[in-house]
């Protein structure tokens, strides 16, 4: 389906495991209406796409605008994406009769319901971009995004361009190689996401409090760590808690090697760290940046800041839109 070039809109959507959430933007980045749904991941493909729809026409209903108005609708996806074809070469958290979803095309039948031309990204890739074009990145030309949550992404800026490699899944930061350690989700022994995900901080500290470390988490939690979040642990950093200090120090520790290795790899103006655990702001950065700085070769972190993301949740959002904008300027 061919883009609307004179189009003055574009559609962005963030598809999670929870919920797809849909935003109509203009050229410039103003959001004019947004839409969210449940993504209904664990049942099947038929009723995510229908929610993907669902949410796309609540935006640009919301909006105020008609589809012949909307160039395109770009999607932030979880998983291997092959953005090329559409199709979802494996997403763990989305499954098709009870399986993860294997070669699965998502983009055709979303183009076929809502008829609108679709591009399609990994989900990290995907606010790499958004952040490029419309947040912390938007002055530079090169850049390499973190995103630190219940696993760990990324996406990669090369001269302007999202690289996305030869099958479209470059980008897989959290699966450096950092360390020794424990297995996390789909990721490798020591692997960086093993070591920086939101389970490894949680158990980080849940061994220490299981050593007598005296900390106020145990207080906070009952001495129950299963309740433990990240947030409680920023809390009590942010007050002293020296246990909770060490915590963040070990963790921005091996997310900062990994940062290194992009560092040395692909020499970028900037490095952008994005995801829920990177709200707990200086705490975490800092020893990312010490970390970065201590293993990255000198002349190449010394011109490329390791700064927080500007778009929050929005990210894939904006990146979506980003997918479809980049269309527009290669047509």
């Amino acid at each position: 389906m061919e883009l609307n070039r004179e189009a003055p809109y574009i559609l962005g959507v963030d598809l999670g495991g929870t919920n797809v959430r849909a935003a109509v933007l203009d050229r410039s980045g103003k959001q004019l209406g947004a839409g969210r749904s449940p993504s209904l991941a664990t049942e099947g493909v038929e009723n995510t796409v229908a929610q993907i729809v669902q949410a796309a026409k609540t935006a640009i209903r919301s909006a105020g605008v008609n589809d012949k108005e909307v160039a395109g609708v770009g999607i932030g996806v979880p998983g291997h994406i092959d953005d090329r074809n559409g199709v979802v070469l494996w997403a763990p958290n989305f499954y098709e009769k009870g399986q993860p979803y294997r070669n699965i095309a998502l983009g055709k039948p979303i183009e076929a319901q809502i008829n609108l031309p679709v591009f399609m990204g990994n989900d990290a890739n995907v606010a790499a971009l958004g952040e490029f074009r419309f947040g912390a990145g938007r002055q530079v030309r090169t850049m390499v995004m973190v995103t630190l949550g219940t696993g760990i992404g990324g996406g990669i800026i090369l001269d302007g361009k999202l690289w996305t490699g030869a099958t479209g899944g470059a980008g897989e930061i959290g699966h450096i190689i950092v360390a020794a350690g424990e297995r996390g989700g789909a990721a490798a022994f020591g692997s960086l996401e093993s070591m920086g995900q939101i389970a490894a901080i949680v158990e980080r500290a849940a061994r220490k409090i299981s050593l007598g470390r005296k900390t106020s988490l145990a207080e906070t939690t009952g001495y129950d760590w299963h309740l433990l979040t990240p947030k409680d642990i920023a809390d009590a950093a942010a007050e002293g808690d020296a246990v909770s200090i060490e915590v963040f120090e070990e963790t921005g520790y091996f997310v900062g090697l990994g940062i290194a290795s992009m560092v040395n790899l692909l020499n970028p103006q900037m490095v952008v760290v994005g995801g829920g655990v990177a709200q707990s702001g200086d705490l975490i950065l800092d020893p990312i940046r010490r970390s970065a700085r201590a293993n990255a070769i000198k002349t190449m972190i010394d011109v490329c800041p390791i700064v927080p993301a500007e778009l929050g949740d929005d990210a894939g959002i904006y990146g979506g839109a980003s997918l479809v904008l980049d269309a527009l300027e290669a047509a």
